[in-house]
């Protein structure tokens, strides 16, 4: 399922390579050694081509230190190995950080093209956010389980993302399988640190980890997802019988020792564990807990705001929403009445669908029908990757996506969760399409899996949420942000077809400005759980249940719930400035292209590049169609160019939804040049 595609090929090295793999890592190294040799000559107009080996020195690192990582790329190199958690690790991935900074700052700025130099402020920002994030190793990154992250949670993935074609496959993957008893006790002993510092998580963070674990071994090897490869996939290959006869019992037993290693570390969560857990839900209660959660907060939004200054921010916008909504709910005949009690009420009415299956098809016609139709008249040659909508494999969020393979071999997933049809009501529906496909998340990490970027920014490295802020960026306030102002576009472009779903539309963005206050509420004022599940019943449509859940995230995961409101308020803050300066000649069009064709950046850069392109635009000929200019400065770093390009497109694209294929279909050009009410920035 995995892509073997693209950049990589089908030995597991750069399609740029030599096809024998052993030339291919020859390669490899002879760029590092003339990248280094660059660094320390730095000869004369090498600065582009010191840049991109570094960035490769970097990316190829990264694969290598997380092997697991380095599959789901696409990359097989190291099919046979597992990532490494033990507590040398730490000054060891330190150290690396540092020599590619290092490195990095050997490289003439001036001398780079304006595309270069984002680049190089990225890269920048990734390596000393790593590097600083390290005097916050032993907290949260001590306790690698939680009841939303681990090998426990979604043990398919593990399966998904290793290829299975010939004998080298399956020896890697049994060889990858023998590793995890290690791994496990790796975690283990992180655990034991975390009780000896007295930086453990919270009972609710892991009280679901020992069940996720039996139901994994609760099946028969046999039956295990873990052991599936070795039935019709291995029959499937060239090997001879009793080759694969061989393979399958040493998968088997494999396998059996998984499942040791998996009882081992249940038993161990149960009788030793949970003993130690924390007694406060949020970090601030820890000594020094207040300023691990300022690091937090600063890794996930990618800005600074002081825990009081993304409270205060929170109660503001849950008043403004809340007041939006009152005046729809007063036009309704429900005068009087709370969010709340408004959605108590429309829960008696027939806004649900039977099962399952009728929900994964309505999802499909408000893509296909509702949204597609529109998308030309927002976005300039946007990508058209295929898009698939699956129904969640186990109890989760509402919806989530995993992206696909930029040349569409593998599509994007929307996950819906379909497992309780009479709990989601139709008129949130629309919303959460619009933020997880398209415009949302699908349309953006097609943006960036498309665009021409380095591998090192076009492969985001998926980081685990318990290791922040000791972790590379992925700018979470950027990619969340942008989906939350896809679900605007929805209602600039009139998609919300009633009241109903415009409810549904606000519903969505009070939930998340909600996550304002109860995050910092439990991490900083040290609110008790009961507070943070009270204060969302105030305005949520969930029920306590899926309150608690929702709550048990946040305690979870300090700070990650605050960048998705932050990032989507400076997005409409950036296209309100736009707008303001541009007047008659902003084109939303171009707008979204300087937003999306950069790929996740931080919010401060992607502030820059926004400026920029607007101070290029003021420079320009008005009567010059090409919105977007050769190029534009770049406030960080000091002087920096950026590279803004894009072709208008009329062209249809191909769809596809689980088994629909379709033709998209060209909209009407919109342009949306304000808003209904006139936008003031959080954030001054």
């Amino acid at each position: 399922m995995v892509n073997r595609g693209g950049l990589w090929n089908e030995l597991g090295g750069p399609a740029w390579c030599a096809v024998v793999e052993n030339k291919c890592w020859a390669g490899i190294l002879l760029l590092i050694i003339t990248s280094t040799a660059a660094h320390r000559i730095n000869l004369p107009g090498t600065a582009h081509i010191q840049l991109s080996n570094l960035g490769r020195e970097f990316f190829f690192w990264r694969l290598e230190d997380n092997p697991e990582f380095a599959s789901d790329a696409g990359v097989y190199k190291f099919n046979d190995r597992l990532e490494e958690f033990s507590f040398e690790m730490f000054p060891r991935r330190k150290a690396m950080a540092e020599m590619h900074l290092s490195n990095l700052l050997t490289i003439p700025v001036d001398e780079l093209s304006s595309k270069d130099k984002v680049n190089y402020a990225i890269l920048k920002d990734m390596l000393q956010t790593y590097i600083e994030g390290y005097a916050w190793r032993e907290w949260n990154f001590l306790n690698p389980l939680n009841l939303l992250e681990g090998n426990q949670r979604n043990p398919a993935f593990f399966v998904e993302s290793t290829p299975f074609e010939n004998r080298g496959d399956f020896e890697n993957y049994i060889v990858r399988l023998q590793s995890m008893p290690r791994q496990f006790d790796e975690y283990i002993a992180l655990f034991n640190k975390a009780i000896v510092l007295g930086r453990t998580s919270h009972i609710v963070s892991v009280n679901r980890v020992p069940g996720q674990i039996e139901r994994i071994i609760r099946e028969s090897v046999e039956n295990s997802v873990y052991f599936s490869p070795f039935l019709d996939l291995l029959g499937n290959t060239s090997m001879s019988a009793t080759i694969q006869s061989d393979v399958r019992e040493r998968g088997r037993q494999a396998v059996s020792e998984v499942f040791k290693a998996y009882d081992k570390l249940k038993k161990y969560m149960e009788n030793t564990y949970f003993k130690h857990t924390r007694q406060g839900y949020g970090v601030g209660t820890l000594p020094q807990g207040k300023e691990y959660y300022q690091a937090c907060l600063r890794w996930y939004l990618s800005l600074s705001m002081s825990p009081e200054e993304v409270h205060q921010l929170g109660l503001r916008e849950v008043a403004r929403i809340e007041a939006q909504m009152k005046r729809i709910m007063v036009k309704q005949g429900y005068d009087g009445y709370s969010v709340a009690e408004y959605f108590d009420e429309l829960r008696r009415k027939m806004f649900y669908l039977p099962t399952g299956e009728d929900m994964l098809r309505e999802y499909e016609l408000i893509i296909e029908d509702r949204i597609e139709p529109t998308l030309n008249g927002l976005f300039k040659d946007y990508p058209g990757l295929p898009l698939r909508v699956d129904p969640m494999p186990s109890d989760g969020p509402r919806g989530q996506y995993s992206s696909g393979t930029a040349d569409g071999t593998r599509p994007g997933v929307f996950y819906a969760n379909v497992l309780r049809p009479d709990e989601v009501p139709t008129y949130l529906m629309m919303a959460l399409a619009l933020h997880e496909t398209n415009p949302g998340h699908h349309l953006q990490m097609s943006y960036a899996m498309t665009a021409d970027l380095p591998e090192f920014r076009k492969n985001k490295e998926y980081t685990p949420k318990y290791r922040v802020p000791f972790a590379f960026p992925t700018y979470t306030a950027y990619v969340e942000g942008w989906a939350l102002y896809a679900e605007k576009l929805g209602e600039d472009l009139h998609l919300f077809r009633d009241d109903y779903e415009l409810m549904g539309y606000y519903d969505s963005a009070l939930f998340r400005a909600c996550r304002l206050v109860i995050d910092t509420g439990i991490h900083y004022y040290n609110w008790t759980r009961e507070q943070a599940v009270d204060y969302f019943l105030r305005y949520t449509t969930d029920s306590r249940a899926g309150v608690e859940v929702e709550v048990d995230r946040y305690i979870t995961w300090p700070g990650q719930a605050c960048a998705y409101t932050i990032g989507q308020l400076k997005i409409t803050e950036l296209r309100a400035r736009a707008e303001e300066q541009l007047k008659e000649h902003f084109d939303i069009r171009d707008f979204h292209s300087v937003v999306l064709e950069n790929g996740p950046v931080p919010l401060r850069i992607l502030e820059s590049l926004v400026d920029d392109w607007i101070q290029n635009h003021h420079r320009k000929d008005p009567k010059d169609n090409d919105t977007n200019g050769d190029a534009v400065e770049c406030m960080c770093p000091p002087n920096a160019v950026v590279s803004s390009k894009c072709q208008a497109s009329g062209s249809s694209r191909q769809i596809h939804l689980r088994n629909i294929s379709q033709e998209g279909k060209c909209g009407r050009r919109v342009n949306n040049n304000g808003h209904e009410d006139e936008f003031q920035s959080p954030f001054d």
